[in-house]
């Protein structure tokens, strides 16, 4: 039985592992004409799951699995066991450990740490002596928690990572302190490191596998699995490794069960398939979009130097499709919009593209007005009104009020915008309608003037409803 009772004041927040956090990858989605992105997608996920990239890849992939066992085993050497148990020499350590932990509450934080490493001496001590004292052994994983938290903390990644890896040394079976560990690893933001964190989480991934197996646990804890494989994965991205990137999100796959889980798989598979998987150029085209903001022209110039890299013409169709948008941004607006054209013409079904190029013609309609160039301003509207974009009926409806004057060309612009006026709000649907039937009235086709008419009543009561009951619920 112990003799002393351990009180530690600070160790609550501490004393577990830290969860995995895993943030979605934007997707780049890849086009081919004339086939839906959902189809895409499926044959893009399934030529990465069917075919090597190269006949030998297979046996590649075989070996450099047998390397990265080979290193985790090398990494997670366990303790040497003692044959013989000494029970009092353990008893004698694990006393000493506790006093040395009761000191901590009138310990200042640089002598907290010196008690804490001069306890967890005297735990591995008690281990020594009888590999089977359980107590001692957590009263152990508790201390190096803490100070591992401490370091990380501090910034100390090295001191953190010694101490983590006397953790997973006393404690080789624990999943979750060897995710720790791969944690602390990434961190050190290297190549070697992260290729050393994706071993770690892939080892990781291994014994809460088999946990289940043994019997530890009834079912393999899915959660875990599925984000130490991801992690994995995105260690190895980190690495500079597509290909065992790729393949660590496959393993990742059987373990998704939430709509969140397909999603990320789906969005970093993307984004490794880019530009054929080249990934030195995603990297950077990445690290170009992170400076746009702050330097535009730094991030224009760095595309035109990465345009030079990309292979495919997905890949090179969202990099001049970025290119555009920041031009626009920083006043280049013809040379947005000139660029836009081509890649319209390039990918008309590329939505994204056709509602960027549509709201850029839509604004320059409206400065072209405000100019006093109504021929400019037609110009963008027409363009505008050819695309299949939301913003179409808008400026459908803006070239019916700059034609009144014409009203054959009024009404065909009118009515071009009411087959879209899903799309506009119930303002402009309102205004809309109201205009048909002033441009009818105009024309002598009385019939027609007093269908509108009617048909702006009704949208006149349908929106005091709405008023009403919006007031009311508000009351």
């Amino acid at each position: 039985m112990r003799s002393t009772a351990i009180t530690i004041l600070f160790l609550f927040s501490a004393c577990s592992a830290q969860q995995v956090v895993i943030h979605s990858k934007t997707a780049v989605t890849p086009e081919v004409s004339g086939v839906d992105s959902l189809q895409i997608d499926s044959a893009w996920r399934l030529a990465k799951e069917s075919f090597p990239s190269n006949p030998d890849s297979a046996v590649e992939l075989a070996d450099q699995g047998r390397k990265l066992a080979q290193l985790a085993d090398q990494l997670l050497k366990e303790q040497p066991q003692s044959e013989v148990r000494d029970t009092v020499r353990a008893l004698e350590s694990f006393n000493e450990g506790s006093d040395l932990l009761n000191q901590l509450s009138v310990a200042d934080s640089l002598e907290a740490v010196d008690l804490l490493k001069s306890a967890a001496i005297k735990f591995e001590e008690a281990l020594t002596a009888d590999a089977f004292d359980d107590e001692a052994r957590l009263w152990l994983a508790r201390v190096y928690e803490i100070l591992a938290e401490r370091f990380r903390v501090s910034g100390a990644v090295h001191q953190q990572l010694r101490v983590l890896k006397r953790l997973v040394m006393w404690n080789h079976d624990r999943h979750d302190y060897v995710a720790l560990l791969a944690a602390a690893h990434e961190d050190l933001n290297t190549n070697e490191s992260a290729m050393t964190a994706a071993t770690l989480w892939d080892r990781a991934a291994l014994i809460a596998l088999e946990d289940a197996d043994i019997g530890i646990r009834a079912f393999p804890d899915s959660t875990s699995i599925f984000a130490y494989y991801i992690r994995a994965s995105r260690a190895f991205v980190m690495a500079d490794d597509g290909q065992l990137a790729m393949k660590f999100l496959g393993f990742a796959k059987p373990w998704q069960h939430t709509d969140d889980h397909q999603g990320l798989i789906e969005a970093d598979s993307l984004w490794l398939s880019w530009d054929g998987g080249n990934l030195s150029a995603r990297k950077l085209f990445d690290a170009l979009m992170e400076e746009s903001d702050v330097n535009p022209s730094k991030t224009l110039d760095g595309f035109d130097r990465l345009l030079k890299d990309i292979k495919t013409s997905d890949a090179r169709m969202e990099v001049l499709h970025q290119k555009a948008l920041i031009n626009y941004r920083t006043g280049m607006e013809e040379s947005a919009v000139e660029l836009m054209q081509k890649l319209y013409a390039q990918s008309p079904q590329h939505q994204k593209i056709t509602e960027d190029y549509a709201i850029m013609t839509y604004n320059l309609s409206q400065k072209q007005r405000q100019r006093g160039d109504i021929k400019g301003a037609l110009a963008y509207l027409l363009q505008c009104v050819t695309l299949d974009a939301s913003i179409a009926a808008r400026a459908a409806f803006d070239l019916s009020l700059l034609l009144r004057n014409n009203l054959e060309a009024a009404i065909k612009y009118a009515h071009l915008a009411e087959k879209r006026q899903d799309t506009l709000s119930d303002h402009e649907v309102m205004a809309l309608t109201r205009f048909l039937a002033e441009l009818y009235r105009k024309s002598g086709d009385r019939d027609r003037a007093r269908e509108y008419i009617n048909q702006l009543k009704d949208l006149r009561k349908a929106q005091s409803a709405t008023d009403w009951n919006t007031m009311k619920n508000g009351q």
